[in-house]
């Protein structure tokens, strides 16, 4: 079938229109979205696959709204058909950091093997979860760490006392590996000037709400920890082979 100009011209048309009216709704959506809840920081607005389903980036979390934000729902979105967790992907890339900002000054390093791969970790010294981290992550080889001491005292009232102990030691790494591992605290004094508190104002900037919370080297978020070492190590190989 010949296609005349005509037709192209009025596809086109209808195209554009098309794209007009999403960019309206989303717009709408958003203007909706800020009178609703003007004390939730929106950051992005896009559209879902679902029709008249939209995807709200805000306080670090993903809220699916249609464009009246009159009622939200969350959950994951989940493309079955390609097994992909759309919601946890789009997180993913909205977490994203510049790892070169991060003040490494204010974290403990310490290196496995050649120390060719790198991970910056936010974790608690009494976090159950950061505990399992640390299990799996002896496993773990040919990586550079740094950890940000990041105590949660609303959740663990005794981490940032350990934390400041853990800083002050004379080997910080085998302390902190002490005490995730094997509950020994440092016996110190704890009389040492940590960055603790700037760590803490670092992840209230990171929009970081929990522990663990790790960062790859090309910049991508983590929060929660991962289920064993063998995710770990490609994780790890994924983030060293697309910098």
């Amino acid at each position: 079938m010949k296609i005349t100009i005509k037709t192209w011209l009025s596809a086109l048309s209808l195209s554009l229109l098309s794209l007009q009216n999403l960019h309206a709704d989303s717009k709408t959506l958003e203007r909706n979205f800020r009178q609703n809840y003007p004390d939730i920081p929106v950051k992005s607005v896009s559209p879902s696959p679902l029709p008249g389903i939209y995807e709200v980036y805000a306080a670090g979390k993903i809220i699916y709204t249609d464009e009246t934000a009159k009622y939200l729902f969350f959950g994951n979105l989940l493309d079955v058909k390609n097994k992909k967790n759309l919601t946890e992907e789009h997180l993913a890339e909205f977490g994203k950091i510049d790892v070169k900002q991060l003040p490494l000054d204010q974290a403990i390093k310490y290196v496995k093997g050649k120390g060719e791969r790198t991970l910056y970790v936010f974790s608690d010294p009494d976090c159950p979860y950061c505990q399992k981290l640390e299990q799996n992550m002896t496993s773990i080889d040919n990586v550079t760490v740094y950890l940000f001491l990041f105590p949660l005292k609303k959740l663990h009232p005794q981490a940032e006392a350990v934390a400041n102990k853990i800083w002050c030691s004379k080997n910080q790494y085998e302390a902190w590996e002490d005490y995730m591992l094997h509950r020994k605290a440092p016996k110190n004094a704890a009389q040492c000037e940590t960055p603790i508190q700037k760590n803490l104002a670092l992840g209230q900037k990171l929009q970081i709400d929990g522990t663990p919370t790790l960062f790859l080297q090309n910049g991508m978020r983590l929060s929660g920890s991962p289920q064993n070492a063998e995710q770990i190590e490609q994780l790890l190989q994924e983030a060293s082979s697309n910098k």
